[in-house]
């Protein structure tokens, strides 16, 4: 009678523990795979497959695309597994009538969230008859895949609508060629917000950031002209990106003027916004 009980207990005490082994096995040996993304507050502009990449490229923006800056956010799958990819180095070639424009590439290898997250600044509107003057290339670098391939992928047709407050091509004085690009704030309410744009110099092909500017900023009411106090004026903070606030103290529409200087040269323009 001993032996039975002390036999029933070995194998209570090994069926209890079954799972435990078999999940510690898996967990081993087979990994389990990186959550799908979320993009639900994104709109999923289009896919395309980048040849001898294997990947599949989704193309998400936070809104349709507009003249300006427009963050972008690119999903990877592999094209055999169907796997979320989150190990590429991704990098955007867009080109307007056989001309680039700015670009900011995912600044990482590894996807944040499961996305590569960059940026368009693109500098013309594209509607009807002129819908395929625009070609936007995604090159991807898999380095999940053997061999770590790479490929591109292919986009066009989508419409860039006009964003005249909130892109500026300016000329100073000195023929220095900028393009300032509106970022934020995206929801502006009353009190105080944080304020962010970038500038490119507007040399073709390259356009590269420029962070040496230094800036002042007065917010100005349209209806009646009257500015706010407790702004800070925007300064450099990475890659021509200039960060500063902006006190807005009534709902309606508003100018947001700056003053562009460098070695005693200045250029007067502004952004406008409404909320």
């Amino acid at each position: 009678m001993k032996r039975k009980t002390s036999v029933s207990i070995l194998i209570f005490i090994i069926l209890i523990n079954l799972p435990f082994i078999f999940t510690s096995c898996s967990d081993d040996s087979n990994p389990s795979a990186p959550d799908e993304p979320v993009t639900t507050q994104l709109i999923l502009l289009d896919s395309a497959y980048a040849e001898g990449a294997r990947a599949n490229v989704y193309l998400y923006t936070e809104d349709t695309l507009h003249v300006g800056y427009n963050p972008v956010y690119i999903v990877l799958h592999d094209s055999l597994t169907n796997q979320i990819i989150t190990d590429a180095h991704v990098e955007f070639d867009i080109v307007n009538h056989g001309h680039n424009v700015p670009v900011e590439n995912p600044a990482s290898s590894n996807a944040v969230d499961g996305k590569f997250p960059g940026a368009f600044i693109l500098n013309t509107s594209q509607t009807g008859d002129e819908i395929m003057h625009y070609h936007y290339h995604v090159i991807v670098h898999n380095h999940q895949a053997p061999g770590k391939p790479e490929g591109e992928a292919a986009f066009s047709d989508f419409i860039v609508k006009e964003n005249p407050d909130k892109f500026k091509s300016i000329v100073m004085s000195d023929s220095t060629k900028l393009y300032l690009s509106y970022i934020t704030p995206k929801n502006p309410a009353s009190g105080l917000n944080d304020f962010e744009f970038l500038i490119n110099r507007n040399e073709p092909e390259l356009f590269p950031p420029d962070g040496t500017f230094t800036i002042a900023v007065t917010p100005e009411f349209l209806s009646d002209l009257h500015t706010t106090s407790g702004n800070t004026n925007p300064v450099h903070t990475t890659i021509g990106h200039y960060k500063g606030k902006i006190s807005l103290d009534r709902s309606g529409s508003w100018r947001i003027k700056l003053n562009v200087s460098k070695n005693g040269i200045s250029y007067d323009t502004s952004f406008e916004l409404s909320y």
